[in-house]
């Protein structure tokens, strides 16, 4: 059973050298995505840490924008990478930098392997009550959205988000004359969370989609969260719904400042029957990672 780690990182450089190191072993390679805004100090920091061992390869860099389409060229660039350099790989596996597993590395393995064949990816059918605004996760997908670093734009609703008022009139203006957007014709759209581990016969099927479909990849630079929607509604739409598992590996906690979890969630993080948990923020709470090294792993 070979393991591909695939990683998202934008800040925290010793965390995700402590994440690497953590799920290192012999039969684990790990595909490195360093956000094009972390500085060159933190970059070589990183890379001198880490570009000694043989399993670690660091990906061509994109600038990655909270709900821009940076993070999904980041995803694909090493979806990418791992087919075209022929990588040994049975799963691929979407991570961050600010992730940790909260299993044992004999876990992981063995739970993939009872598994095996199967991918882990949590897709649902658009519109959806989980989506509580933007029409059920629908208009995400049919207005324009421009994301820059500061700012997110939505034509024809949306665009001033923080002022009701001036959104409404745009809204009923200039926004009745600018066209919503067609979803790709042949695809059914589905959204759901970022993080999936997909098996190697369907990470091949993500890259042919992908490669045979340019426009449709390309349709998603002007979706808002896109991360959410692209990989989704591809396997959603896979003709062996079977060989799916529809859920994440990740334990989420979303309900909070930041999302970051601490040393209050260890015992949910002790009996979940999640892999991995996120997000981890050494800043606010490291003792929480400590306790997970300790006790669980």
């Amino acid at each position: 059973m070979k393991i591909v780690y695939l990683i998202l990182a934008h800040r925290y450089p010793d965390q995700l050298i402590r994440l690497v190191n953590k799920l290192n072993t012999e039969d684990t390679h790990f595909l490195i995505h360093l956000d094009k805004k972390v500085g060159r100090y933190e970059y070589h920091y990183i890379h001198n840490a880490l570009a000694s061992n043989g399993n670690v390869d660091f990906l061509k860099r994109h600038t990655c924008n909270w709900a821009g389409f940076g993070i999904m060229k980041a995803t694909y660039e090493g979806i990418k990478f791992c087919v075209e350099n022929n990588i040994a790989c049975d799963y691929l596996c979407l991570m961050s930098g600010q992730d940790y597993p909260i299993k044992s590395n004999g876990f992981i393995f063995d739970y993939l392997k009872a598994h095996e064949g199967k991918s882990f990816i949590n897709f649902n059918s658009l519109p959806n009550p989980i989506w509580t605004n933007h029409n059920g996760g629908l208009e995400r997908l049919t207005n324009w959205y421009i994301i820059t670093d500061k700012q997110r734009y939505g034509f024809p609703n949306n665009l001033f988000s923080s002022r009701p008022r001036l959104s409404k009139l745009f809204k009923n203006t200039i926004g009745k004359v600018i066209p919503k957007r067609k979803f790709p014709s042949g695809f059914k759209p589905y959204g759901g969370a970022q993080f999936w581990t997909l098996h190697s016969k369907h990470v091949r099927y993500v890259y042919d989609i992908i490669q045979s479909h340019p426009d449709f990849f390309n349709f998603f630079k002007y979706v808002m969260v896109s991360d959410e929607f692209l990989f989704q509604t591809i396997m959603g739409n896979y003709p062996q719904q079977a060989e799916l598992i529809n859920t994440t590996l990740h334990f989420l906690e979303w309900d909070r400042p930041g999302a970051v979890l601490n040393y209050k969630d260890r015992e949910n993080l002790r009996t979940t029957e999640h892999l991995f948990a996120r997000k981890f923020d050494c800043n606010v709470d490291a003792e929480i990672i400590d306790y997970l090294d300790s006790h669980l792993l």
